[in-house]
């Protein structure tokens, strides 16, 4: 009977500990910058925040949680961005450093030998239910091979940006007005599934990946309207603008100096909508009793293509605006409208989220995430584990100018790979990156530059070289292909004699087959000149 009794007592015990296992929600904007959403990141700067987006659901989390001031994505582009947040390593460990990434491609990088955010779940052995909806990253193709319960892959490719344009991308079906890039159908799958949870009690870890605010930009005709009206009261345009857009029937109709103006409220009218998808979801969150035992962590893959002031460049750029990103956390411990001012990356995520599950099951050696969870508790008090190398952001793009760029506490230090150039900026007293002092604090740079480069070597990055060489395979590989095909194409035209609808199918080939290898040629050229390039914008 007490052998009953005791283990009638255990499993209630474990059940108990089961319910108290904390929920994690990470809401992921795309190409979202660090002064677009009406929160300002500095509570102190409240110019910082954005002075016509209206995002009141942002400012409601904001004031139960903590934002902060110094955090970072992995890389200014979305795909390298979301294969780094899913395993805790910065891009130049996981083996993605850009969305065309050539050696990723030749080396061919197994992602499933890395773990996910939600396989470390699984291990935890507490029940977690994950899920993944939205937004996917196109090398890791189908997120239920990585450790998630559900998703909304339901289509024929992986969720990516194509499917924030269109309902069925594979048959171009529009997506609907009242829904634009899937904002409120994403939010409903939400709501369901933290309905399910609420039912059956399950901890669970959902990452909600937003296709907004990536171009296309749509959204919904009345929020809209009233942005309209707002920009044309501020610019004085007495007749208003007309609500029509460049892809319209009417398009000609619309006087060329408001177009522009056009832009900015529908891009506005976005973001609010965004900002009305996440409030649906955290009313959800609190109206099922969830709330309290959730952490709700809200932040961006890279930085806004739009304008990021007072911080330099954007979407793709290497600048702080390129990856810098605004991040709101709240959750269990997390003081009300607090800020943190310590440099925080995304790969810090997975780390932060073993600690704060308490799962004991070990994390593997190579990962570059540390846990965030005393900032969490205490803000600028916390005392967080030092890091192997500072924060590496490592962008050998060869389609862009590519820059490597690495800070370590209040300094960053960036490198132009073409040139070997290198810049040091104090991001702490600069942050629009304006004073160059590499030039005055040679020992600090000498000293960046060494550890910079001990962190590449270790984790075997792509170098420039590598890269442009293998860029310059694929398209002369591409162009081999392209040739034979057209050899074929010429021999069957030959052989094709009055055969009108054969020939017909065959030229149309040829036509397809010749305008590529154009492209493929201009590919070529565009590279030589981008090898060269001493740019740094």
């Amino acid at each position: 009977m007490k052998l009953t009794i005791s283990l009638l007592f255990g499993f209630a015990t474990s059940l108990v500990h089961a319910v108290k296992a904390p929920n994690f929600i990470i809401i992921y904007a795309d190409d979202l910058g660090y002064t677009q959403t009406s929160v300002p990141m500095m509570k102190d700067r409240p110019k910082l925040g954005h002075s016509l987006h209206q995002t009141p659901h942002l400012e409601r989390l904001a004031a139960r949680g903590m934002r902060f001031s110094n955090a970072y994505c992995p890389s200014p582009v979305c795909t390298s961005s979301r294969a780094s947040i899913q395993f805790g390593m910065t891009t130049a460990r996981v083996g993605c450093i850009s969305i065309h990434d050539v050696v990723m491609n030749k080396r061919k990088v197994d992602f499933k030998k890395n773990l996910s955010l939600a396989e470390m779940l699984k291990e935890a052995d507490k029940g977690y239910h994950t899920a993944f909806f939205g937004k996917g990253c196109t090398p890791l193709g189908w997120f239920k091979d990585h450790g998630y319960d559900e998703t909304d892959f339901i289509h024929k490719h992986p969720n990516g940006n194509a499917h924030g344009d269109w309902w069925e991308p594979t048959t171009k079906t529009r997506i609907p007005a009242d829904d634009p890039k899937r904002m409120f159908s994403l939010a409903k799958t939400s709501v369901d599934y933290l309905e399910k949870r609420a039912k059956d009690k399950k901890p669970f870890y959902l990452m909600i990946s937003h296709y907004a605010v990536h171009v296309r930009n749509t959204s919904l005709k009345s929020t809209r309207a009233k942005y309209l009206k707002i920009v044309a009261e501020r610019e004085g345009i007495a007749d208003g603008i007309p609500d029509i857009s460049k892809f319209d029937t009417n398009a000609s109709e619309m006087p060329k100096k408001l177009q522009s103006l056009w832009e900015k409220a529908n891009y506005a009218a976005m973001m609010e909508n965004m900002d009305t998808s996440i409030g649906i979801v955290l009313d959800k969150l609190q109206t099922l009793g969830l709330e309290e035992n959730t952490y709700v962590i809200f932040s961006s893959d890279n930085g806004g293509g739009s304008k990021n002031t007072p911080l330099q460049g954007g979407k793709a750029k290497m600048w702080e605006g390129g990856l810098r990103v605004p991040m709101i956390v709240a959750g269990p411990g997390i003081a009300p409208n607090s800020q943190c001012d310590q440099p925080v990356a995304q790969w810090d995520y997975l780390t932060t989220v073993h600690d704060l599950a308490g799962s004991k099951a070990p994390l593997p050696d190579d990962l570059d995430g540390i846990s965030l969870r005393t900032v969490f508790e205490k803000g600028n008090a916390g005392k967080l584990a030092k890091r192997d190398t500072g924060l590496v952001f490592h962008f050998p793009a060869h389609y862009t100018t590519p820059i490597t760029s690495y800070r370590n506490g209040d300094y960053k230090l960036m490198r132009q790979l073409n040139t070997g150039e290198v810049k040091l900026f104090n991001v702490v007293t600069d942050m629009g990156e304006s004073k160059e002092l590499s030039k005055i604090m040679p020992d600090k740079t000498k000293e960046m530059i060494r550890d910079l480069d001990a962190y590449l070597k270790k984790v075997g990055a792509w170098t420039m070289k590598e890269v442009y060489n293998t860029r310059k395979e694929e398209l002369e590989d591409w162009l081999m292909r392209d040739k034979k095909e057209v050899t074929e194409i010429n021999l069957q035209l030959a052989r094709a004699d009055s055969n009108a609808a054969e020939i017909k199918k065959l030229k149309a080939e040829l036509k397809f087959i010749q305008l590529r290898q154009a492209k493929q040629l201009k590919s070529l050229e565009q590279l030589s000149v981008n090898s060269k390039s001493t740019r740094w914008f």
